[in-house]
């Protein structure tokens, strides 16, 4: 269980360390929003997109980072008080607009907080980029960066009070199978609570562990049956998925051993085939697709060196000069057949699953009727 621990540390998308290192920000630095912008269909397209531009530097001004789970936010709404099109040659359009910002929690539906840009004029004689023009002086003010602060200050307080019914929450997630959405959920949870954050991810370790050992059993009847049809391939995909400490591990190390015998044997005997019939060009090949650490490889080191013996000089640079090339050639084929622990890449399959499961969590069209906008 201790060499399980650590193998969790590698994790590169969801910290399972117990004893995390020391935040190098403030608390407040480490709160991450989401940003929305709510138009009708007048104010759309470049103009849109540039008040997205806008609302994304003040935060980043603000020393925010993004969202994990799209759960606090700064939503934008532009309400146009004044629309006019000038009598000059050329006509110009004069737009007169207020900017309401609400700061939400969307997951609970309510309002963190309100400000308000009064007063934004823009002219132009183009309808878009008169719009544009308007919002020049939507930037960072004193007013805004304290707004900021103090949403920031209800995060922080909601998390200090809030912490225990979302460790709960976790776990009645994890009672269900829905593992992923209680490591999202758990991961989610910002440096802002040095205890919540640490219980968390303690939390998180343990829900983990319990998602692999539940799948275990599953994974090695999937790889049995895979085998049986000789699919030895795709068996050794699955089984490349179960670490070192889960229960069957010992089980999935006798499917591992077959596999690995199959490939040895089996590239082995066509090497010996073709060297046989003197066609050593096929013969290295599949001799680079022994590894020399499987069970047939001092096979593979004898059959090369009297394969070589057999050549004239020239033709024993030929040799080696293929070798070498098959080696290179064939170096992604031969990892594929490899059951050395990549703690990396099976660590990070399991943040894409986890990332999989996030993107089904969120709205891709968020509903603001709470807050009386739509």
């Amino acid at each position: 269980m201790k060499n399980f621990l650590k193998l969790l540390l590698f994790f590169p998308l969801i910290l399972f360390s117990q004893d995390p290192p020391a935040p190098t920000l403030d608390d407040v630095g480490r709160i991450g929003f989401f940003t929305d912008v709510v138009t009708n269909d007048e104010f759309q397209g470049s103009a849109k997109q540039n008040v997205f531009k806008k609302i994304d530097r003040m935060l980043l001004k603000s020393s925010m980072g993004s969202s994990i789970d799209d759960r606090f936010g700064l939503v934008v709404v532009p309400y146009i008080n004044t629309k006019e099109k000038t009598s000059t040659t050329p006509p110009k359009y004069f737009y007169d607009i207020d900017v309401n910002v609400y700061a939400v929690d969307y997951q609970e539906k309510t309002q963190l907080g309100l400000y308000t840009f009064d007063g934004l004029k823009g002219i132009n004689a183009n309808k878009q980029r008169a719009l544009i023009a308007s919002f020049r002086d939507f930037k960072p003010t004193r007013g805004f960066s304290e707004f900021i602060e103090d949403v920031k200050q209800k995060i922080i307080e909601y998390y200090n009070t809030q912490c225990d019914f979302i460790i709960k929450e976790s776990e009645t997630l994890a009672s269900n199978d829905q593992f992923d959405e209680a490591i999202t959920k758990l991961s989610s949870v910002p440096q802002i609570s040095k205890n919540c954050f640490d219980n968390a991810q303690g939390k998180l370790v343990e829900i983990y562990q319990l998602k692999l050992e539940r799948e275990c059993q599953a994974l090695v009847s999937e790889a049995e049956s895979l085998i049986a049809q000789e699919e030895y391939k795709d068996a050794a995909s699955v089984l490349k998925t179960i670490l070192p400490g889960i229960s069957c591990y010992d089980k999935a190390s006798q499917l591992i051993k077959k596999v690995e015998e199959y490939w040895c044997n089996v590239n082995l005997a066509k090497a010996q085939s073709f060297k046989a019939a003197r066609n050593f060009d096929q013969a290295a090949r599949f001799l680079a697709l022994v590894p020399l650490s499987s069970s047939c490889g001092n096979k593979a080191t004898a059959l090369s060196d009297e394969i070589y013996s057999e050549l004239t000089t020239l033709e024993q640079r030929d040799w080696k000069f293929k070798m070498k090339k098959y080696d290179d050639d064939q170096q992604m084929q031969r990892e594929e057949m490899s059951f050395e622990l990549d703690r990396q890449r099976i660590l990070s399959n399991a943040a894409v699953e986890s990332a999989k499961a996030l993107s089904k969590m969120k709205v891709e069209v968020k509903n603001y009727e709470f807050l009386g906008v739509r």
